[in-house]
């Protein structure tokens, strides 16, 4: 710039030299790189308004969901011990968003022995995907020993699954013992029921 006196100054910045610093000086002058921000699934990044100061980027986690409604009927398991069948009047959840998913589920079940007979009856459920079960999903819920016993219990289980969209996730059970009855039930004495929550991006890993 020009002085009083007719001189001319020149100003140099002072740039500190670090790996960390964006701050470039070129012969044009100073050079800040421009950030772009890329958000993965599930994740929603909204820019700041032109001209806005401060410059608010706003990052959003999308926490995607899934559940059955909620259900009104019996199923009689009929099968052979230890053979699963699905439990089709729980309806198939289809998986919007690929991911890890936390997954929990319920089922009401009954067992019951005749009066004469003895001998043990036992339910367990488990979630397939894709018509496969889900290993790790497998719940004992209700049991009981001896001529004219008979039980009801809720029960169920908490875990963590990968999921690619559009998999299909459904409820099937077995029974265990073949001298009495069992059952999954649904009704306003205890529910069966399905619940997801999408908690990680594809390829996310447990620390």
């Amino acid at each position: 710039m020009a002085g009083s006196c007719g001189r001319v100054y020149r100003i140099d910045p002072r740039i500190v030299d670090s790996a960390c610093n964006a701050l470039t000086q070129t012969a044009a002058g100073l050079l800040v790189p421009e950030a772009q921000l890329q958000a993965g699934p599930g994740i929603t990044v909204t820019p700041p308004a032109d001209g806005a100061c401060p410059a608010v980027w706003q990052v959003a986690a999308d926490g995607s969901w899934a559940q059955n409604a909620t259900l009104t009927f019996t199923h009689v398991l009929d099968g052979a011990d230890r053979v699963y069948e699905q439990v089709t009047e729980v309806p198939a959840i289809t998986i919007p968003r690929a991911g890890v998913w936390e997954v929990d589920y319920n089922a009401r079940a009954s067992v019951a022995m005749p009066a004469a007979t003895a001998g043990s009856e036992y339910v367990t459920t488990a979630l397939y995907k894709n018509g496969a079960a889900i290993v790790g999903s497998e719940a004992l819920i209700i049991g009981t020993t001896g001529a004219g016993s008979a039980n009801q219990a809720t029960g169920g289980l908490s875990f963590l699954h990968s999921f690619a969209a559009g998999d299909l996730v459904t409820l099937w059970a077995y029974r265990i013992g073949q001298a009495g009855a069992g059952a999954v039930h649904s009704n306003v004495d205890g529910r069966t029921r399905i619940s997801m929550h999408w908690i990680g991006p594809e390829g996310d890993t447990p620390a």
